[in-house]
């Protein structure tokens, strides 16, 4: 009755027994001195009972204790010579037990991993459905739906990055900056490629069924794209002319500042020039007034005056 009782027919919770219900399990299935040898060495639960490796372990130690004299009157036999043999079954009831529980734990371990497997394969399934459902709503885009899907995102791109290129006005145009072709495969797979207007032929790749553009992101970031060299040059271009154009408007403001004297400041230069430095015309003149103010000599005079020299 008891093995059958050990392996078909064990309480669901017995692995986790403890205290008056362990030893009220323990006593219907070995006996009341079975417990009380498991109190003594203070087993009280299911899982102590299954790591002990042998409870009958102290029975065999000549320890000085009164209760286990009594226990080993009760679970074994006493030899001649004083010894003590643990009765067979004794030993067969609790090795029996804790196979039994054992077990019990492996089947409910395999139970366990299974359910969780199978939780695991249901929400694969799930994903999977969804994942196909997904893809199958994104295969579905016509060429131009796949087309117009990745000028969007290029688009969003050179806006996010206008600041990172320093160009106030940055957008790539199809058939000026890149060529763009898609297709579908011979799976109905949808293939892309971009030809930037340096050359370079990048391959698009694919999230589940939509096309990124990540690749062409990083060849414009590359040294080697001889396309962002002229947008870049083309776009100081305005910003150099501009600078120019200021600096010549502001040395025409400064020259014309400095011509535009009013004639009453330039009659008032020219008094103080002749006032406090005569200059040559200006002694020219006083002496040309001197000589016409002298009178001129009569020809009587002039002889007059050539004789008495002559004297």
């Amino acid at each position: 009755m008891h093995r059958d009782y050990y392996f078909g027919h064990l309480p669901s919770n017995v692995l986790a027994l403890s205290g008056y219900e362990f030893f009220q399990f323990i006593q219907s299935i070995l006996g009341e001195p079975e417990v009380n040898l498991l109190k003594k060495i203070s087993v009280k639960t299911t899982s102590s009972f299954m790591n002990i490796e042998d409870p009958l372990a102290v029975l065999k130690q000549d320890i000085d204790d009164e209760e286990l004299e009594i226990l080993k009157k009760q679970l074994c036999f006493k030899m001649k010579n004083d010894n003590y043999l643990i009765k067979p079954g004794v030993e067969s009831g609790f090795s029996s037990l804790q196979k039994a529980l054992k077990e019990k734990l492996n089947q409910q371990i395999n139970s366990s991993t299974k359910k969780k497997q199978q939780r695991n394969g249901d929400v694969s399934s799930i994903s999977s459905l969804t994942l196909s459902s997904q893809e199958a709503k994104t295969s579905s885009f016509s060429l131009p739906e796949h087309k117009s899907h990745v000028l969007q995102l290029i688009k969003k791109w050179c806006n996010d990055n206008k600041e990172n290129f320093n160009l106030e006005n940055f957008q790539l145009e199809e058939d000026i900056d890149f060529t763009l072709n898609i297709q579908f495969d011979e799976n109905s797979t949808v293939q892309a490629t971009i030809k930037c207007k340096c050359g370079k032929l990048i391959s698009l790749c694919r999230n589940g069924s939509k096309i990124q553009v990540s690749n062409y992101y990083k060849h414009l970031h590359s040294f080697g794209c001889s396309r962002m060299k002229e947008i870049k040059r083309d776009n100081r271009k305005p910003q150099v002319q501009q600078q120019q154009l200021q600096s010549t408007i502001t040395s025409l403001r400064v020259s014309t500042s400095q011509s535009c004297v009013s004639p009453v400041e330039a009659h008032a230069d020219e008094i103080a020039d002749t006032q406090s430095t005569p200059n040559e015309s200006s002694v020219s003149r006083s002496q040309s007034s001197l000589n016409l103010k002298r009178p001129i000599p009569s020809g009587s005079q002039h002889s007059a005056s050539t004789k008495r020299s002559r004297r």
